[in-house]
């Protein structure tokens, strides 16, 4: 019910820039589509999908998130902010997004650490 945003760290011929891309639907199929030479997608250790595409002048790696329910519009534009000005940190990005890789996860039963700060919450 809540979009995807891909963020991508690109490397290009005059070098490696970050940018973003919303996928609106918010359905994970729309995630695995490219239009590179290759790509591979993946769920890393800490349950987020990813991936790395390979093209002629280098290789992209993108994130994939999906906002948290409740995020305000202004709240979104912020970070999308950040990731264009090449500013934005892992803080910035989890604020207002969570990790797919549970709700693939549960298709193949993977399971993943839960994230630092719901570790807190169950602790404190």
């Amino acid at each position: 019910s809540q979009p995807i945003i891909v963020i991508g760290d690109l490397g290009r011929w005059n070098g490696r820039v970050m940018g973003y891309k919303m996928i609106d639907s918010g359905n994970i199929r729309d995630c695995l589509y490219s239009d590179t030479d290759f790509t591979e997608w993946y769920v890393d250790r800490y349950g987020d999908l990813r991936a790395d595409a390979i093209h002629h002048d280098g290789t992209n790696h993108y994130l994939y998130r999906i906002f948290k329910e409740g995020v305000t519009d202004s709240q979104i534009e912020r970070l999308q902010d950040k990731i264009y000005m090449g500013k934005a940190t892992r803080a910035d990005i989890t604020r207002v997004t969570k990790r797919l890789g549970d709700e693939i996860g549960r298709v193949y039963g993977w399971d993943f650490p839960k994230s630092r700060t719901t570790v807190e919450r169950e602790v404190g």
